[in-house]
């Protein structure tokens, strides 16, 4: 068996008493540049269909709305109700409103769905919403 010379001993005595691989031992670590997530406000979520969906549900304003998104690479508005399947007519009046000022950039349909997901009106661009029987 090879036999460590005392030198070789006291060297790695020494590195092992001088704190080597210790908390705090070695340069300093740099402080995060400015701007690398310390700051105490969150940035923006971008929405990549622009106001449409924000656009249309403060214009309807109806009690009946439960969430509008966009859908389809933003080209559907889609609008979920509390409507029962018999109030398509509701749903159209609902639909009629949004198409005011829905259709902007690549948006070019409604949807209006009930609380049972059945649609009960749809509009596109240049028509007049239509309610489904």
């Amino acid at each position: 068996m090879a036999r460590i010379s005392r030198n070789a001993l006291l060297a790695i005595a020494l590195v092992i008493s001088s704190g080597c691989g210790q908390t705090g031992a070695g340069p300093p670590s740099p402080s995060p540049p400015p701007g690398d997530g310390q700051s105490a406000t969150p940035a923006p979520a971008q929405d990549p269909c622009g106001e449409t969906a924000g656009k249309v549900k403060q214009h309807a304003q109806q009690p009946e709305i439960r969430s509008v998104t966009m859908q389809g690479q933003c080209t559907l508005v889609s609008i979920e109700t509390t409507l029962g399947d018999g109030e398509s007519d509701t749903a159209q009046k609902i639909c009629d409103s949004a198409a005011e000022v829905a259709y902007s950039g690549d948006t070019n349909s409604i949807s209006v769905q009930g609380r049972s997901g059945k649609e009960l009106s749809v509009g596109i661009a240049g028509a007049k919403c239509l309610a489904q029987p």
